[in-house]
């Protein structure tokens, strides 16, 4: 692995990371392989926040309002610890809401509806109430799942969270725990945006690259 990759001492892995290939909308598992099992420079991004957070505060003020205990953004963070594979799982959804014994967690989404959005979700129901950080909040319950978009509120019961969903997080995680990664499928697309340097990736595809020349 070139100098632009260190190893990292366990696997590490982000609900995000692992929201688009539970959802089939990645196809290059060696991708996530390698940013679990390496650590890599971050790249600049252009993305503005201005409007998810916003909407965040909204969202939060409007369940407040309807007598929920609120908690945004950084105070939900948490790092799940495996117990079958040595992996740690990070995460941090927009917002956690608890009534009495009713629990909500909600993730805002600015963009168009997604496979990945509803897994993201799912992967927060089945972490945090075991997380160490938030844990205390759930009393080892799954909790209610939202997806907040700008025209519509999704629900997500907690037994979507069933026995096929954990199964394949499961296989997920076995193979990037694995010590041989997937082989690579790198196409247009899915090169142009993997967070995966060049350098760390031979069969990466520059931009711009004619997949019928």
């Amino acid at each position: 692995m070139p100098t632009q990759a260190q190893k990292r001492f366990n696997p590490y892995a982000t609900v995000t990371g692992l929201a688009e290939p539970l959802a089939i909308e990645k196809d290059c598992l060696n991708a996530l392989w390698q940013r679990t099992n390496y650590q890599f420079e971050k790249q600049a991004s252009t993305y503005d926040p201005s409007e998810h957070d916003e909407t965040v505060d909204k969202r939060a003020l409007q369940l407040e309002k309807e007598g929920f205990t609120v908690y945004v953004e950084n105070q939900n963070s948490f790092k799940y610890q495996g117990q079958t594979f040595d992996i740690c799982v990070a995460g941090r959804p927009d917002i956690i809401a608890i009534k009495d014994d009713w629990a909500v967690v909600e993730d805002i989404k600015t963009g168009k509806p997604k496979d990945s959005h509803k897994m993201q979700v799912l992967l927060y129901m089945s972490m945090l109430p075991f997380a160490p950080e938030t844990k205390h909040l759930f009393k080892g319950h799954i909790p209610h799942g939202r997806l907040v978009y700008r025209d519509q509120i999704l629900d997500l019961p907690k037994w979507y969270v069933d026995e096929q969903f954990r199964q394949r997080l499961q296989q997920l995680i076995a193979m990037l725990c694995n010590s041989q990664p997937p082989n690579p499928k790198p196409s247009d697309w899915e090169c142009r945006y993997c967070k995966v340097p060049s350098a760390c990736c031979s069969v990466k595809m520059s931009r711009g690259t004619n997949l019928f020349a």
